[in-house]
Formats: C-alpha cells, sequence, structure tokens
C-alpha cells in the first residue's frame, strides 16, 4: 500500500527549494509544527535521511538531492491531473456546515464564503457563528463539516490544524487617556474592563492577566458580542482585551487604541477543526482557502511562541 502523500512530499520539496521549515510553512499556509511532521513521515516511510537541519535552516542530504527529483516530478503530475478535475463540482455533496467564532467572522469569513462561491457555484452553506466551546459541541455531535476557533476540539474523529497565533492587547477608544502606561493589573481597579463571559479564551486571558499580581476581578464586565464591545470602546466607555486583527479597521481609521500593557497580553493559539470522514468529500479544499483568506487577512502573528505551554506575546506592527 502506497503511504506517501501529496502532503509530504509538497512538506519536503518546498522546505528543500526555499531552504527553512519556516518559509515552507508560509508558502502553504500551515505551521511549522505540521511542516516538520509531514517531512519526518516521509523520512521515516523512505528510511532515509531527507535534509540535514541547522540553525540556518535545512540542506539536502545526497539522498535528498535524489528524492527531490522524484518529488518534483509527482507534484507536477499531481498538479496536471487537477486540472482534469471537475471543479464546478462542490466539495461535500454540495453543503458546507461551517462553524466560526466571532473573531474569524469579523475578519474573514466573508472572503472565504465569496471566494468558496466563485468557485463552486452549485455550493450551499450552512453558516453558524458560535463561541468555540458551542462549536466544539456541534463538533462532536457531528452537526458541522469544519470549524474555526481558538481550541483543539481533541477528538478521535475530529482532526485539529493549528493555524497561528493571533495578537491580543487592550483596546480602548482613540480619545481615552488613563492615567499610567504601560497599563498595568494594579491599574485595574480604577478602569472599567469589559470582555467576553466565561466560558471563552478572551475571558481567560484578561482574568490570569488581572489575578496573576492578586488583583480584585470586580471591575471586570462582559458582553457576548465583540460588535457590542468595540461599540462600548469607541464610545469611551471602558477597555477591554480583544483579538488585534478584529480592530485593525479601527485602528486604521483612528477611532480605536492599543495600550501598552505590561505584562503584555499572551498570544492565543488558532484552529481549523474538520470531521476525519469528510477529508474525501473534499474539506480539505475549504481548509486550503481558510488558511489562504486568514493568512492573506494577515490574522495571525509573524513570531509565534516556541511551544503552545509558551504564552509569551509575539509582536505585530500596525501597517
Amino acid at each position: 500500500m502506497l503511504r506517501i502523500t501529496f502532503r509530504q512530499l509538497e512538506a519536503f520539496y518546498w522546505a528543500a527549494t526555499l531552504g527553512t521549515v519556516n518559509a515552507a510553512a508560509k508558502h502553504l499556509f500551515v505551521s511549522q509544527p505540521a511542516i516538520t511532521s509531514r517531512m519526518k513521515e516521509l523520512e521515516e516511510i523512505l528510511g532515509l535521511a531527507l535534509l540535514s537541519r541547522s540553525q540556518q535552516g535545512v540542506q539536502l542530504t545526497p539522498a535528498g538531492r535524489d528524492v527531490l527529483e522524484h518529488a518534483k516530478r509527482l507534484l507536477a503530475s499531481g498538479s496536471e491531473l487537477e486540472k482534469c478535475s471537475e471543479h464546478d463540482v462542490p466539495p461535500l455533496d454540495g453543503v458546507l456546515r461551517m462553524g466560526a467564532d466571532e473573531s474569524s467572522a469579523a475578519v474573514a469569513v466573508s472572503e472565504i464564503l465569496r471566494q468558496l462561491k466563485v468557485r463552486f457555484p452549485a455550493l450551499r452553506v450552512e453558516l453558524r457563528i458560535e463561541r468555540s466551546q458551542v462549536l466544539h459541541e456541534k463538533l462532536n455531535r457531528r452537526e458541522l463539516d469544519i470549524a474555526l476557533q481558538t481550541s483543539p476540539s481533541a477528538r478521535p474523529h475530529v482532526i485539529d490544524e493549528l493555524l497561528g497565533w493571533v495578537q491580543v492587547a487592550w483596546v480602548a477608544s482613540a480619545s481615552v487617556e488613563l492615567a499610567h502606561l504601560p497599563f498595568s493589573p494594579a491599574d485595574a481597579a480604577s478602569v472599567p474592563l469589559v470582555t467576553n463571559p466565561q466560558p471563552s479564551i478572551l475571558h481567560e486571558v484578561a482574568r490570569n492577566w488581572l489575578s496573576a499580581a492578586g488583583t480584585d476581578l470586580h471591575s471586570l464586565d462582559t458582553c457576548n458580542s465583540l460588535v457590542m464591545i468595540m461599540k462600548i470602546l469607541r464610545d469611551g466607555h471602558a477597555v477591554a482585551a480583544l483579538p488585534v486583527p478584529v480592530v485593525m479597521e479601527n485602528l486604521k481609521q483612528g477611532t480605536l487604541k492599543l495600550i501598552e500593557s505590561d505584562p503584555p497580553l499572551p498570544s492565543i493559539a488558532y484552529y481549523v477543526s474538520y470531521l476525519v470522514e469528510k477529508q474525501q468529500a473534499g474539506v480539505e479544499v475549504v481548509v486550503d482557502l481558510v488558511k489562504a483568506v486568514l493568512a492573506s487577512a494577515h490574522f495571525f502573528v509573524d513570531n509565534p511562541p516556541s511551544s503552545a505551554d509558551d504564552t509569551r506575546p509575539a509582536q505585530t506592527h500596525l501597517p
């Protein structure tokens, strides 16, 4: 049985061609660990060391040079085969049950739907915008095909793929002037704060930031709508912990601003999760489109934490 996949060949080919795992990951719109895992799988299947790794990047071994030529030919053949397919035949039997949290909905879901309709005019989409916990429940009950959210489902029948890390920051109206900067947990008692209610990743981030300094949490108000939270901020009524991509347009327009804080808020992981049994039905077409749209929208920071346990925030520069 052939165990080599095109994803493994792609990971190896682009890492070898571009010289680094990071460059290959960006080119293919996947995470660095995914590229590393696919290359390791290929090496184990072949029983060969294909690349040598160093701080400068990756280099082909003698065996790797031979395999690279085979990979190049196979990928070219796969590309030609795709051209023979019926591109107007929609995936998932013509019905996509898609879920997304409010962050991705605000930034990218509209463009994802637009591109799907251009490519698959007959595709019918059933879209649900929910909190990640609700999306998990619907995936577990197989009521969704795919979901974009902030934590893995971690169920055997669900594939969780880390897409990247999203910067979170304290945000306020451009007209608000705080008494002390950088903003610290000690300052929080005198400032109205608002975030999503429990259970949510933003609520957890805000509470952890406050409680790390033993700060009283009485002033942490909640609202279940990011749209409403941003209106509250624009009106100057509070400060909120929000994903930076969600407020990017307001930052550009000058209605909102990022508040420098000490310590900074950590970045949060973002996942695409989908049903294992939907792979053969074409869900990976949607996954690839999601990755491309989110990357184009600059949804993720360039320098993610080194591991899932490392919550140090990465830095994002506003355009």
